[in-house]
């Protein structure tokens, strides 16, 4: 009985953080609020949508992530592919 109940916590855990993950995907705009808004106006990260390509993002990212921020690998991906893909003005962040 304790080895169902063990493996269908895992399931519901495993699902649920999958989940997360899709989520946190689709939608790097809640990210960037919660993880660069805490340092930087959103002003300041809109004003370089555009500008900056994947690789430059993933470098100031990586720069924001050695100063400290707390982050994690798939949400340093999740946010650089978000902004090097968002488009001035239209992102939910420049709103």
């Amino acid at each position: 009985m304790k080895i169902v109940l063990s493996l269908i916590v895992a399931v519901l855990f495993t699902i649920s953080g999958f989940g997360l993950s899709v989520s946190g995907a689709v939608d790097g705009s809640d990210l960037v609020f919660a993880k660069c808004s805490g340092c930087h106006s959103l002003k300041r990260v809109c004003r370089a949508l555009g500008k900056k390509d994947l690789a430059a993002w993933e470098k100031t990212n990586q720069r924001m992530a050695e100063m400290g921020m707390t982050i994690t690998a798939d949400e340093l991906d999740g946010i650089s592919n978000y902004l090097a893909n968002a488009k001035p003005g239209e992102s939910p962040i420049c709103k």
